[in-house]
């Protein structure tokens, strides 16, 4: 078997976007801390603490 190289960090630290694109799951998380902080601020408001 070939031996693969080890990575030098942080040099080689970009190249994990090669395989973790971004654009796959970036905009699902914001939605889901849209959701929570528009649900938490309506708790919030809920119990009177609006100003």
């Amino acid at each position: 078997m070939s031996e693969v190289n080890k990575p030098k960090n942080p040099e080689d630290d970009w190249k994990v976007w090669l395989v973790v694109n971004p654009a796959v799951w970036l905009m699902p998380i914001l939605f889901a801390v849209l959701i929570v902080a528009l649900v938490v601020h309506s708790y919030v408001i809920s119990l009177g603490y609006g100003f």
